[in-house]
């Protein structure tokens, strides 16, 4: 389910935004988790998007006379860890309910009000405490009461060139209580019916006032004043239950769906709303005075839940059309790469296709399953419900970089341990999801189903998966260990003009030029860092003295030549070189574009140390640190020693680490039959791509060998 095409842009200025909306087929974007999967479905195809996360003073959180003041790029869990929500506790009450953490942690405030979705919660809280919305438009700004703005369903006061630059919530004065409640069919989804409820008491324990908001129900948020209804039965919870049913029969507007019929909703809405006014009834308390309250300003925390001045601000991105490719930069798993997208392509979809990061899975692509959670800045979100574009700059940390084979993380020792999978489909977001949930700090064993229900996940593996979850939380009340496979490494991924990955440090390649960089791109390569994906050992007894097997390894080019399927395409200088390589092994057929240096060479000892590093068009890349050592042998001939250390990504990492090793190691072994070809004066093969047939089968035959004789071993 992917958006038809669109333009992008990023302003840093309200002006600016404003006169991209004027005359436009265009939507302001802000979070977009209830934007992208309209998109996706085609229900809407806006030919512009305006991105207004970037204009200055839209992502504050402030508190003074008498109000807390909501920027429209203020994200929904930002204002749930913020000390000035607190001061609105019916916000505090309703946000757990809005979507699930993944969702929370992009979606914003005034996003979910402009949205307008008659089951949102945010809607009826902001009807039930009478907020107020600023709007910026042509016109100039202007100012709407909650009760007037939403005009329907998912549709508002808001003109098509106008934006919702803030709301602003009235702080609880002393009396008052609250209550919020809403039945849907699992935690997160849109309520089937929901209520807040607002009632205050004087001093003297006298009712003031008695409010409720019914949403759900009707087109929009339904607000009716209770005064009367409360005093008459003294806020009991039953007396209240009888009273509210002809009440709820009023409110309920709605022809029901699948999931309830307006009789099942009127009875829904009536245990509801009894439940909740009779709470806040009991619960309400003198507060201090709206008055007392300083005036105060609270950045919103930002991608590591840092004030957003010391993170990474929101870059401006100009006007880029539906047909165009933007470069994005993102530090994934520990590297930085670049990848050239259309605007439309969300972030799931540069993962997998262009860095090769195929742990990333994708299921519904509208953010319902929860397949493709990723951490983005330091908390989980949905990698359909984001575009790449919008994602420029920021950090991201999927399924691979939380662990590897030979160090898992705690939760993947966990999921091990109580086998929490059955087809493994949905693991890698809910490895994802569940670091999210235990960073955040200790998490009860009640709490646990709710808040991992935004992964679907429901076949045999599920009960063992929040076993393991348990466990983990019960073993790091504190928090859980940061991901421990964020290193560098290669993250390359497709070419040509469909749009690539490519490594800091390297130029994106124009369209047309394939596999070709710029050389005043090219820098030092360096030894890749964390564990490898195989390593290789070979050892040759080779024919020819060592200093003529020496005479071949000191000359690149004759060198290259003996490397099976490799050909030399260019000399940079200072030992760095460029080429090609090729495999195939049946129908895998790779052909790696690359580069590669020389870091050391000992010709007294015929010593010699190279790193490379390459991709294929394909999804794969490749690094390795090649270590060559020459030996004088038996009879005259030379012991040629060969160690290397391979790290791979993408299509090729799918193979097992046995089976890669398998190949190289054949590989070797063809070079070092070369080398000794070659400098015992027989011409050395000429470059062509490995036989897919002989390394295939020999990978094979080694492996039955090893089986054979660990078996005659036990």
């Amino acid at each position: 389910m992917k958006p038809a095409p669109f333009a992008y842009v990023r302003p840093t200025s309200l002006d600016d935004a404003l006169a991209e909306l004027a005359g436009r087929d265009a939507k302001v974007l802000a979070g977009g988790q209830s934007l992208v999967p309209v998109l996706a479905m085609r229900l809407g195809r806006p030919a512009t998007l305006v991105d207004i996360t970037a204009v200055a003073g839209l992502d504050r959180i402030s508190v003074g006379s008498g109000a807390v003041h909501i920027g429209a790029a203020v994200r929904q869990r930002a204002v749930e860890r913020s000390e000035h929500a607190r001061a609105v506790p019916l916000l505090g009450m309703a946000l757990p309910f809005v979507g699930h953490r993944e969702l929370r942690s992009r979606g914003t405030v005034c996003g979910s009000l402009a949205h307008a979705d008659p089951a949102a919660e945010l809607p009826a809280v902001a009807c039930c405490l009478d907020a107020v919305l600023e709007i910026a438009g042509p016109g100039g700004r202007r100012t709407v009461a909650a009760g007037e703005f939403f005009a329907g369903a998912m549709t508002t006061a808001l003109a098509p060139d106008e934006v919702l630059l803030a709301v602003r919530f009235p702080v609880a004065a002393p009396g008052e209580g609250y209550g919020f409640g809403e039945i849907a069919r699992r935690h997160g989804d849109f309520a089937l019916a929901g209520v807040a409820t607002r009632v205050h008491r004087g001093d003297d324990g006298t009712l003031l006032a008695a409010r409720l908001t019914a949403f759900g129900v009707s087109d929009r948020p339904v607000t009716r004043d209770v005064t009367d209804l409360v005093r008459a039965t003294d806020g009991a919870e039953q007396p209240l239950r009888d009273a509210i049913a002809e009440l709820a029969a009023e409110l309920v507007d709605t022809a029901g769906d699948a999931h309830g019929s307006p009789g099942y909703r009127r009875r829904l809405l009536t245990v509801l709303a009894a439940r909740e006014l009779s709470r806040p009834h009991r619960t309400a308390a003198p507060d201090r005075p709206a008055d007392e309250r300083p005036d105060r300003t609270e950045l919103s925390p930002d991608r590591a839940g840092r004030p957003a001045g010391a993170g990474v601000a929101a870059r401006a991105q100009a006007r880029v059309e539906a047909q165009e490719l933007v470069a994005v930069t993102l530090r994934v798993n520990g590297s930085e790469v670049t990848v050239r997208v259309p605007p439309r392509m969300h972030l799931a979809d540069a993962l997998r296709e262009h860095l090769g990061l195929t742990g990333t899975h994708l299921g519904c692509e509208h953010g319902v399953c929860g397949m493709c959670t990723v951490l983005v800045d330091g908390t989980a979100a949905r990698a359909c419900l984001l575009f790449a574009v919008q994602c420029d700059g920021a950090e991201v940390v999927t399924v691979e970089g939380l662990g590897s084979a030979d160090e898992q993380h705690p939760l993947q020792q966990a999921f091990s341990a109580h086998h929490a999978l059955q087809c493994g489909f949905c693991t890698p977001g809910m490895l994802m999801s569940s670091y999210d949930l235990l960073a955040g700090g200790p998490v009860t064993p009640e709490e646990l189903p709710g808040q991992m229900s935004g992964v679907l996940c429901r076949c045999t593996g599920y009960r063992g998966i929040l076993a393991a979850v348990a466990d983990v939380a019960e073993a790091h009340p504190r928090g859980v260990p940061e991901p421990m496979n964020c290193v560098a490494r290669p993250l390359v991924g497709r070419g040509g003009g469909a749009g690539e990955g490519f490594a800091a440090g390297r130029e994106p390649a124009a369209p047309g030029d394939g596999d070709r960089r710029e050389v005043s791109a090219v820098t030092d390569l360096s030894v890749p860092a964390g564990a490898p994906t195989a390593s290789v050992e070979v050892t040759s007894e080779l024919t020819a003295p060592v200093d003529a097997v020496w005479a071949v390894l000191a000359d690149v080019e004759r060198m290259v030549a003996c490397l099976p399927g490799a050909e030399l395409t260019e000399v940079l200088g200072g030992d760095r070189y460029r080429g090609r390589a090729g495999v195939a092994l049946g129908p895998v057929k790779l052909s790696f574009a690359g580069l590669a240096q020389i870091i050391d060479r000992d010709p007294a000892d015929h010593r010699l140390r190279m790193i490379g590093q390459g991709s294929d068009a394909g999804g794969s890349a490749t690094q390795a640190d090649i270590r060559l050592r020459a030996e004088p042998g038996p009879g005259g001939g030379t012991v040629l020693r060969a160690d290397a250390d391979l790290y791979l990504s993408g299509r090729i990492a799918q193979f097992g680490r046995a089976l890669a090793g398998d190949v190289s190691r054949r590989l070797f072994e063809q070079f070092a039959r070369s080398v000794d070809a070659a400098a015992t004066g027989r011409e050395a093969p000429a470059a062509r791509r490995a036989s897919s047939l002989r390394l295939a089968i020999g990978a094979l035959l080694a492996a039955v060998r090893r089986r054979i004789t660990a078996r005659r071993r036990h």
